[in-house]
């Protein structure tokens, strides 16, 4: 009797293990499918240019997008029936003036947008009201040296509450000091390193003309997604999670197999002519190259591109790539991995709403989007 409920038990743990194991070495992308299809935004009678879109985000809600336009325009989509709802013009000066050169722009609840340049970043309502300002220069902020020489308006983003201000702290051309998080109540900083990312500078080209600078190749991105901030390079799968809440950053690592986890190898950083810009970038571009993430709130899923093997012809001309879409769960834990042979191109998606990925096209006058639906 006793060797047959040690027999039964010995069974029932081997079929559970056995289970467990399929179950974590299952890929959730493994028979994925890809459609696409196209869908333009009725802009009624509005005469602009819909290929001269700077920045664009989508509300929290997914319901609706703001388009940053010509640097001083907003104008708002229902993307749920693709239509123009209004086109607000911003100021240039006074108390509501836009910051100049805008490089950040970002959705917040509310009807709500922030706006970061180089010297100001400010939030508005979408109509174009100033809510609040702030100047993330280091004189500025508590924490920090006042003669700091990096800057920290760089890949600047605002949490919901607009308590906390994420950015990237650095100089160009140069290493990443890290990650700066400053309280906007208290105008305090502090900068948090970021090691699983210093292999980025290695793969970032120089080439200084005259007074001028170009840079190309990799460099470190933040983004706010699902109520957190991420930072990310395309030189190497591990990422960053900050949960502002919280204060508290977190090295996430990824075990893939279908894809190095990182860039090796080293190349010249500085280059003294374009031909040799161009040459170099084309090498960068053979390796693995990771993208930002998506995430679908229904499945409870991030999505996030890769690409690497880049071809070209005689003449200089891309080919295409190998590329490739990873899936996690909502802990970031890896679910699925995929090599998209129907795809030559990796897709630039700017937003990820009802399980498709959006990409900004134009169609004749009218902006539009490629929408990549995903079977799986």
């Amino acid at each position: 009797m006793n060797k047959s409920i040690l027999l039964l038990l010995a069974v029932t743990l081997f079929l559970a293990c056995e289970e467990k194991e399929s179950q974590s070495t299952s890929n959730l992308l493994e028979n994925i499918t890809f459609t696409a299809d196209t869908v333009s935004i009725d802009v009624g009678d509005e005469l602009f240019n819909p290929g001269s879109y700077q920045h664009m985000d989508i509300t929290p809600d997914q319901s609706k997008g703001y388009f940053l336009y010509m640097e001083i325009e907003v104008h708002e989509i229902d993307l749920d029936n693709m239509k123009l709802l209004n086109r607000f013009v911003y100021q240039e000066d006074g108390p509501d003036a836009i910051p100049k050169y805008p490089n950040t722009f970002q959705a917040l609840p509310n009807g709500e947008v922030f706006l970061g340049g180089f010297a100001q970043q400010a939030v508005f309502t979408v109509s174009g009201k100033n809510i609040a300002s702030y100047k993330t220069t280091p004189e500025n902020l508590d924490g920090i040296p006042n003669d700091a020489p990096y800057s920290l308006s760089n890949n600047i983003l605002i949490s919901p509450d607009k308590l906390t201000i994420v950015s990237l702290a650095g100089r160009f051309g140069e290493p990443l000091e890290g990650m700066a998080v400053i309280n906007t109540a208290k105008m305090e900083a502090k900068i948090l390193p970021l090691p699983a990312l210093d292999l980025t500078t290695n793969y970032q080209l120089v080439l200084r003309e005259g007074n001028g600078a170009t840079a190309v190749g990799d460099f470190q991105r933040t983004q706010f997604l699902n109520n957190q901030f991420i930072v990310y390079s395309a030189s190497t799968s591990d990422i960053y999670s900050y949960e502002w809440k919280t204060d508290s950053l977190q090295l996430i690592s990824f075990p893939h197999q279908l894809v190095p986890l990182k860039k090796t190898g080293e190349i010249s950083n500085s280059v003294d002519s374009r031909e040799k810009l161009i040459a170099e970038r084309r090498n960068l571009e053979k390796q693995i190259n990771f993208g930002q993430f998506f995430y679908d709130p229904e499945k409870e899923t991030y999505f996030r591109f890769a690409n690497m093997n880049a071809e070209y012809d005689d003449t200089g001309r891309n080919k295409g790539s190998d590329v490739y879409l990873f899936s996690y769960d909502k802990s970031f834990n890896l679910t699925g991995e995929k090599l998209l042979e129907e795809l030559d191109y990796q897709p630039n998606p700017r937003f990820m709403k009802d399980g498709k990925f959006y990409v900004y096209t134009v169609q004749g006058e009218n902006p539009a989007f490629v929408r990549y639906s995903i079977t799986y």
